[in-house]
């Protein structure tokens, strides 16, 4: 049963809420509790698109998770208005919500035929139930029996009022120590209609690499400003390491061994995928090898729905390495790890061979990564070390414009663009 709120009930849970929250979940991509798994968000219609809305569009992003636990849970969701640097806005749930402040998913279905059972849940956003009325930065809240103490994930999302536009290229570093290593952004946008009041204070920008959320550059502001076009031209602060191509495997045959995997070797209820030992990459020397940019795709041979029929199997992944690291640690990382750095990526040192090794569980399909190396320190994944940086590598730049005028209460998303570095070099 849907419960219906008074004015004053939704406004006194929501304090509550946002006074607690902080201590129970992170505003990042993020899974809170053990057996969730293969986490997906996107557009409905292209799974590999970015979770990006447009205001009042027909559009919606769709959410898919599976559950491996063995008991019965009622999940619900929530969304959470946050800055342009990710803390929660100042705004009552009612101001940036039409509909209901929280809801139970109630789409989910039972896999079938696989060794490893779970559930499939799904959730499309915005319903006739919940939708978000302003622009900005988003976090999407899922947890336990109407308790938001018990956080099961969460993912940020965008919704977009685009009021300007957005150009972008990207091209080698025109800096000499970075020239082989990193690529450069150069920014325009067009404020037309003037809708930017004072560009130099209210607005800036936000550029983030692939679907990382933490190799991003953020709280950019104009270099230039020529009547109604800002322009964002800094060599030595717009600019990223351009990193490599993604490795990859294909595990949706349990019978053969594709291309990168040595071995299948069954235990049960899991198949063992064991990964073709690697080695870093980081020579002087670039390959290109055409990838997803770190995403993944669930799929499985001679299966009708790999949602329901894809099975749960171990990767083993095995990486040389015989020297001395500064303190930190080896992840594999991707949309395989939530592009994120912690302990269920994380890779071990066994010193009998000198090898990095991890063990990940993960659903049938055909997935993207590579080893990054964090150090303790910030955490920022970085491909220095394990893979090395090249100007040629192809990345995903996604390019957020926000804009906060005097006496706002929150930051307006009023621009979005993408732009891929090969179309430009």
């Amino acid at each position: 049963m849907k419960s219906k709120k008074t004015l004053f009930l939704i406004i006194f849970i929501t304090g509550i809420t946002n006074a607690f929250s902080q201590d129970v979940f992170q505003y990042r991509n993020k899974i809170y509790k053990e057996g969730i798994k293969t986490v997906l968000f996107y557009r409905a219609g292209w799974e590999f698109t970015y979770p990006v809305l447009e205001l009042n569009s027909d559009k919606q992003l769709i959410l898919e998770f599976d559950d491996l636990n063995k008991q019965i849970t009622d999940y619900y969701y929530t969304i959470i208005h946050c800055s342009s640097d990710w803390q929660p806005s100042d705004l009552n749930s009612i101001e940036y919500i039409s509909g209901y402040e929280e809801e139970q998913i109630d789409d989910f279905e039972n896999s079938f035929s696989t060794l490893v059972q779970y559930t499939h849940f799904t959730l499309a956003l915005p319903n006739e139930n919940m939708k978000p009325v302003i622009s900005g930065n988003y976090l999407l809240l899922v947890y336990e029996d109407y308790d938001k103490s018990k956080p099961v994930l969460s993912r940020r999302f965008y919704v977009v009022d685009p009021k300007v536009k957005t150009e972008a290229s990207i091209k080698r570093s025109t800096f000499v120590t970075d020239m082989n290593t990193s690529q450069e952004l150069h920014i325009f946008v067009s404020d037309e209609k003037g809708y930017v009041t004072n560009p130099q204070d209210d607005f800036s920008v936000t550029v983030a690499q692939n679907n990382s959320q933490d190799i991003i550059l953020s709280d950019l502001k104009p270099n230039f400003i020529k009547g109604n076009v800002y322009e964002f031209y800094n060599p030595r602060k717009l600019k990223f390491k351009g990193g490599n191509e993604f490795r990859y495997i294909n595990l949706k045959n349990t019978k053969i061994a594709y291309n990168r995997i040595e071995s299948i070797r069954f235990m049960r209820p899991f198949y063992i995928f064991e990964i073709v030992p690697e080695e870093f990459e980081n020579s002087l020397t670039y390959s290109y090898n055409q990838d997803i940019n770190g995403d993944l795709k669930i799929t499985a041979e001679y299966v009708d729905d790999p949602t329901l029929e894809a099975d749960y199997v171990y990767a083993d992944f095995t990486l040389f390495y015989n020297k001395t690291l500064p303190p930190g640690n080896i992840y594999v990382y991707g949309a395989i790890s939530d592009w994120d750095c912690n302990e269920a990526n994380k890779m071990t040192y066994d010193y009998g061979s000198k090898t990095y090794r991890l063990r990940m569980l993960l659903k049938q399909g055909f997935y993207n990564y590579e080893y990054v190396f964090c150090n303790k320190d910030n955490n920022i994944p970085s491909t220095d070390i394990t893979e090395g940086n090249y100007y040629q590598t192809e990345n995903n730049y996604s390019i957020f414009l926000y804009n906060r005028p005097q006496g706002g209460q929150y930051d307006e998303l009023i621009g979005y663009k993408i732009v891929n570095s090969l179309k430009h070099f």
